[in-house]
């Protein structure tokens, strides 16, 4: 019985630890139908009444037209570099 116990909490540990670190179970995974799906995070993009771009989670409620951004989590994006003028 405490073999059981013992192998319970082992395998608790080892999937807590997984569940948090996703970094390292998702590499074993891919490929196969166990990866996970991609997600989507959809954004709004408008300007205020000062003319300032505004970007949110939620689209005004004032009726003012706006841009639906969509990134996709399997998208690679990588930040410019600035350059000097």
């Amino acid at each position: 019985m405490k073999f059981v116990i013992v192998l319970l909490l082992a395998l608790s540990g080892a999937g807590g630890y997984l569940y948090l670190n996703p970094d390292v179970w998702q590499p074993w995974v891919k490929g196969t139908p166990l990866e996970p799906a991609p997600t989507t995070t959809r954004l709004y993009k408008w300007q205020d009444e000062n003319g300032q771009w505004q970007i949110s989670d939620e689209p005004p409620t004032d009726g003012t037209s706006y841009e639906n951004l969509e990134y996709r989590s399997d998208t690679n994006i990588v930040p410019s570099i600035p350059m000097d003028d």
